[in-house]
Formats: C-alpha cells, structure tokens, sequence
C-alpha cells in the first residue's frame, strides 16, 4: 500500500511513462543533512543536496529523534511541472488526522494477524493504537531521508525514501510496550515493513506520502555508523495535474483523478 494523502485539486488523466530530468535547482531550509557515497557502498555526512540525490545517498529532512519538538527541514526542487517542496512533519500535521489514517492502514494490512496474537492477553486494535503513540511512532516517522526525485513523463513525480531493508521495528517496540515478547518473525505474521512520512506540496497539492507493507528494495549502500540505516528504498508518487494525450502505441499504465496506476497498483485517496 503506497499512500499519497492529497488536499487541492485533482490529478488529470496521463500516461505513466518515464523521462529523462534536466538539471533540478534544489535548495534546502532548517535542519538537514546531507549523505553522500564516500567509499563503495558506505555513506558518511557530508557532500552535496545534487550529489545526494543521484542516487547514491540521501538528505535526511529535520531532527525529530527526540520527538515532534524537533528540529524541522525541508527541501525545494525546480521541476518541469513546478517547484516540489518537502518537508519533515510536526505534530499538528498528526493531528489533524494522519496518525489515524497511517495506523487504519497499518491494521488493515497487519490487523488479521495481529489480532489472534492481542486476543489471548484481552488486547486488542486499541491497546496497540496507544502503544504506537507511547512509543513515539509518529516522531521516529517524521524526519525522513529522501534519496532521489524523479519526473516521470506525464508530470507525476516518484520519491525514493530510504530507510530499512529488514522488517520496521516498531511494531516490536508496540508490542513489547505492551508487555508482549518481540513478535517480528513468528510464523504467520507477515513482515512489517512501513516508510516513513514526508510532507509535499506540488501543483497546488499538499498532503503526506508513505508507503506501507510493500517491501523496500535494495539499495546498494548503507550508513557508515554500524546501523545498516538506508539499507533499502520506499517509493511513493505524487501524480500530476497536467493532462496529457496517450500515445496509441506506448502505452504502459494510466494515472486517473484518483491516482490509481494499473501497472504499480498504488492507490491514492482525496482527503475529506
């Protein structure tokens, strides 16, 4: 499930098909930092917002380790279809109704077989739900790193965020929370994979991007510190407004209104 929360207008109708960038101006605010490929494979701070967005690194948007109080940072892009901007999230962006939209959807992917884990304790959608928010989920979500942008041909914009390839560890944390043993593993459950959360606003849009329970892919490098931190990549896309004309012969998917894409099977939902 890959996520886009959108307020404003919607996306036309356009073909999904790749395209090649010009140079983008990128220009970043607040709190960042910047990780770049120093030696194969390995990245340490340091080096430039282009050169972390090659492909090979990352910018790593606010500080909110030690919670939404944190330090906040964002980044600009020049696109063809207009300035992106991202950003790292703070608590009013939870409040006004993402964390009940991220963990319905966490549920409604992991909830069946949660729930025959929770039961026998008397636990249930709820216990977990307050775990998730004493364990600070929100703040551990906020500051994400974003390790490439690319404009797709019809406008559409697709994001790399890095993270984890293993399995996210909160939900071991929210379990653990709640006086249960790690439950990451046990058969039955599938693995849980979850992206953290980034702020855009593009074309008039605004909304957050996540993806949940779709597995990263691999991304060829890792932090230098020991953490094995950017290890995998989530992708997530913003559709475009600009309509476009299918060619007869080169079809591969299509982006409707509501950000369906035949071909990726993502959906998108229009905020209330």
């Amino acid at each position: 499930m890959v996520k886009t929360f959108i307020y404003g207008f919607g996306a036309a109708l356009g073909v999904v098909a790749f395209a090649a960038l010009p140079t983008m101006a990128q220009t970043t605010s607040g709190t960042v930092e910047i990780f770049t490929e120093t030696t194969p494979g390995s990245l340490t701070p340091g080096g430039t917002a282009a050169d972390a967005l090659s492909g090979r690194g990352n910018i790593e948007l606010g500080e909110t380790d030690g919670g939404l109080d944190g330090l906040q940072g964002g980044l600009s892009l020049g696109l063809g279809g207009g300035e992106l901007t991202l950003r790292s999230l703070t608590q009013a962006d939870w409040d006004g109704g993402l964390a009940d939209d991220w963990f319905n959807d966490a549920w409604s992917i992991y909830g069946a077989g949660l729930q025959p884990l929770l039961a026998p304790f008397g636990l249930g959608q709820a216990d977990l739900r307050t775990a998730f928010d004493t364990v600070d989920a929100d703040a551990r979500l906020s500051d994400a790193n974003i390790e490439s942008v690319t404009e797709l041909g019809d406008g559409s914009v697709e994001i790399d965020l890095a993270g984890f390839l293993e399995p996210n560890l909160l939900i071991d944390l929210a379990t653990t929370q709640l006086g249960l043993p790690s439950i990451s593993g046990l058969p039955g459950l599938p693995d849980f994979f979850a992206s953290e959360v980034v702020a855009y606003d593009y074309q008039g849009n605004s909304g957050f991007l996540y993806s949940i329970g779709e597995a990263p892919t691999a991304s060829g490098v890792a932090s230098a510190d020991g953490t094995l931190s950017f290890t995998g990549n989530y992708q997530v896309v913003i559709a475009s407004n600009a309509p476009s004309v299918p060619e007869p012969m080169g079809l591969i998917g299509v982006a409707v209104a509501g950000g369906f894409a035949a071909w990726s099977q993502r959906r998108r939902r229009s905020a209330m």
